[in-house]
């Protein structure tokens, strides 16, 4: 017997049973109990939709019937899932049900859509037995109903997190800030949202050296913002035009607008302020050699610490130090370094051994005006003449010991 023929076969002994005397576990007119349920599931399973109250016999044979080849009844004839617009909610044309599949589970059928249901879309599910190839359920009337996923609560408002650097006395050729947000931020927004202004509350003229694209990092949440180099070096026509940006002794605050909209388009939860008075010029190397090193013990987990006589840029301190064990090999382990940055610790991710280690440094880490370890930012053609560092890292050593016993 083909396929075909035991389909036919099956349906036919549904039919016959259907028009024999009535089961009482089937369900009867208008609805007969049949019942329509939404499940929004967890863990990024898609969510479904079930009917509830068809006799389990009956389930049984129309699954066999829709898994028979070529299959002879569909179940999205008699149970499609659409997704309601404007036109369908006043009576429209109805659009085409979503892709999904249909199973029977545990007396029930459950359609589950191929990609989750949409927060904020409206869901219509029908149900219409009188479709099914079942004499007794021609009298049944469709059932409908409509769910419509919520949308997830807003999240905070963005706000700034922290201004670096983050003293209140700064020097007056400081070559940047970062801006930290608590989550991510739109671009191209900067130079029209933040303002530095000076006691009085006047914004100063054009202050940063304002780029095609701006400075962010990967996260989105960080902006490097740079002061005009050429407002800072003196002999330039920019500074000898507009002047400097700051001057010793003088009041300023930066200011960060409230209208600056995050990447979702919100705007941030209130405006910040960071004021701060301008100190003379810092026209000296970052030096290793006056760093200060505390060594960690042995056969522990302490911190290595470095304490800097100058605050140093913040963001480059979390990359330019690498730690090397007594065999060269680069020790893993966690970086942090305070607010006001003039401590950097390093915690590994094991015990210290005994031993010699090597702080290698990047000679490329600056100060908060832009003067690095190798070169200053700004070169007197009638001082004396500073070396420079041609090297691209250099090494603090440090020791350590066994804990000493009491």
């Amino acid at each position: 017997m083909t396929r075909w023929k035991r389909s036919l076969g099956i349906w036919l002994a549904i039919a016959v049973t259907a028009a024999a005397a009535p089961d009482e576990s089937r369900p009867g007119p208008p609805h007969g109990g049949l019942v329509i349920h939404w499940h929004d599931s967890e863990g990024g399973r898609p969510s479904a939709v079930e009917v509830e109250g068809i006799a389990p016999a009956d389930l049984a044979a129309l699954s066999a019937l829709s898994r028979s080849e070529p299959p002879s009844f569909h179940w999205s004839r008699v149970f499609p899932v659409i997704v309601v617009t404007g036109d369908q909610a006043a009576g429209g044309e109805e659009r085409p049900a979503i892709l999904g599949t249909y199973r029977v589970i545990d007396a029930r059928l459950r359609f589950e859509p191929r990609f989750p249901f949409e927060p904020g879309l409206k869901y219509r599910a029908t149900f219409r037995p009188s479709r099914l190839p079942l004499e007794s359920y021609r009298s049944f009337k469709d059932i409908t109903t409509e769910f419509t996923r919520p949308l997830p609560p807003p999240p905070p408002p963005t706000s700034v997190v922290r201004v670096d650097p983050a003293g209140e006395r700064l020097p007056e050729n400081l070559l940047k800030f970062y801006l930290h947000f608590s989550a991510p931020m739109s671009r191209g927004e900067a130079y029209k949202r933040v303002t530095l202004r000076d006691a009085a509350g006047r914004p100063l003229e054009v202050p940063f050296l304002e780029l095609g694209e701006e400075l962010w990092d990967p996260s989105g949440t960080r902006l490097t913002l740079l002061l005009d180099p050429g407002r800072i070096k003196r002999g330039l026509k920019p500074r000898e035009d507009l002047g400097p940006i700051l001057e010793s002794g003088r009041g300023y605050t930066l200011v960060v607008s409230r209208e600056w909209p995050d990447a979702t388009g919100h705007p941030l939860r209130e405006s910040y302020r960071k004021s701060f008075r301008a100190g003379p010029a810092d026209e000296v190397q970052p030096d290793p050699k006056t760093w200060k090193v505390a060594p960690p013990t042995a056969d522990e987990v302490g911190p290595l610490s470095l304490t800097f006589p100058e605050p140093l840029d913040q963001a480059m301190l979390r990359r330019a130090l690498t730690v090397l064990n007594p065999l060269g090999q680069e020790v893993a382990g966690q970086v942090e370094v305070d607010v006001s940055a003039t401590r950097w610790s390093f915690r590994p991710a094991r015990p210290w051994l005994t031993g010699r280690y090597q702080l290698v440094v990047d000679t490329s880490l600056e100060d908060l005006v832009g003067n690095s370890i190798a070169r200053p930012f700004e070169v007197d053609i009638q001082g004396p003449i500073t070396p420079r560092i041609e090297s691209a890292t250099t090494s603090v050593p440090f020791e350590v010991r066994a804990k000493r016993l009491p």
